[in-house]
């Protein structure tokens, strides 16, 4: 134990004498997010919309009531997803999605045999004007053509406001997501420097001393987690304090975004020492970073992308990591969901951290 501390504080102090690429790491992000702020200013945004439609009548009334947003103009501003009704409420509860309709059992029957009937509409308060379209759209079809054999109309669309989040502006959408970029610049950054401790001879002496690499390599762990702690704190206080952006609890999202890059960190790490010099690992982790920030919602939100891209990204390691970091700011994440997705996270940090260690012992220092 004694050693692995040791090793962290030698990490921190070599991290220290280089503060230019955690300048670097820390401001290219923050110099995004700003151009960002200063280009489009503080107003909402305007994302694409997803209608929920959980229809569990399934007859030929209950489609022509949704068809609408099949069709044209209204096909370019929503995609229509059919969902279970729970899933659909546990989503707009997260922001996923602009509005969930219900069509319960019984539409056709009561339009047939002249029945009171309720439509349920659930609409996402975080979104102001796409689930406005939503409920005039469906009023419209209820006082309009499938009210014309009830008299008097008997049809009533009850609607539901779920106050899972603020109005979001600039600020609340991209800043968020340039932090994690900023988590996966000082992972590439920090893997690679692996090949620092080969360069010097570290390594080899390492070999020939009582301690362990698995000790070695847990000290190293310990300095990344207590660099993104000192990162996520600073981090999520500006976003806080300088950027206006909604933070419910402090503690909680630095916390997350700390474990994250933590992890980022280890995935990183099996590319770095499998490379063929610290060059090629550097090479090799701006291969994957890149992509995955711009698919994974660390430099365009999922709500400006295209549905069926969001949906790809937010299954990516980063892109489920920055959706509960945004729910924690938020206030509106669901713990089980949480849990799931670190225990996902800790699971592939811990097989990556076996596999660098395995190749540390068996081929790095050849």
């Amino acid at each position: 134990m004694r050693f692995i501390w040791t090793s962290a504080l030698k990490d921190l102090r070599i991290l220290r004498r280089d503060p230019f690429s955690v300048a670097t790491w820390v401001g290219i992000p923050l110099c995004i997010g700003l151009l960002i702020q200063l280009v489009f200013g503080g107003g909402g945004a305007r994302p694409q919309g997803l209608l929920l439609v959980a229809d569990q009548d399934r007859s030929m009334a209950s489609t022509l009531l949704t068809s609408s947003f099949s069709h044209p103009p209204l096909d370019k501003i929503f995609t229509v997803e059919t969902v279970d009704p729970r899933a659909g409420r546990a989503r707009i509860d997260r922001g996923d999605g602009s509005a969930l309709v219900v069509i319960p059992k019984g539409l056709q029957d009561a339009i047939l045999n002249n029945r009171p009937y309720h439509l349920q509409l659930v609409a996402n308060a975080a979104q102001s004007i796409l689930p406005k379209i939503v409920e005039e759209v469906l009023r419209g079809a209820v006082d309009g053509g499938f009210s014309l054999n009830l008299s008097p109309p008997l049809i009533q669309l009850e609607t539901t406001v779920r106050n899972n989040r603020r109005n979001m502006g600039t600020a609340d959408l991209f800043f968020p997501n340039m932090i994690f970029m900023g988590l996966l610049l000082m992972a590439n950054g920090l893997s690679k420097d692996i090949w620092k401790e080969c360069t010097h001879g570290t390594l080899r002496r390492l070999l020939m001393s009582p301690s362990s690499l698995a000790a070695f390599l847990t000290g190293r762990l310990a300095m990344v987690a207590m660099a993104y702690s000192a990162f996520a704190i600073a981090a999520v206080a500006a976003a806080r304090y300088l950027a206006g952006v909604h933070v419910s609890n402090m503690a909680a999202a630095a916390a997350w975004a700390a474990v994250a890059g933590t992890v980022f960190y280890l995935f990183l790490l099996p590319l770095a020492v499998s490379s063929a010099g610290q060059r090629g690992a550097d090479v090799r982790g701006n291969l994957l970073i890149f992509p995955l920030a711009m698919l994974g919602g660390c430099f365009f939100p999922f709500e400006v992308m295209p549905e069926w891209l969001a949906r790809i990204g937010r299954l990516t390691p980063n892109g489920m990591a920055v959706v509960q970091f945004r729910d924690l700011l938020a206030g509106s994440v669901s713990p089980v969901h949480l849990a799931a997705v670190l225990a996902g996270l800790c699971t592939f940090g811990l097989l990556a951290f076996l596999l660098t260690l395995r190749r540390l012992r068996r081929g790095f220092l050849q």
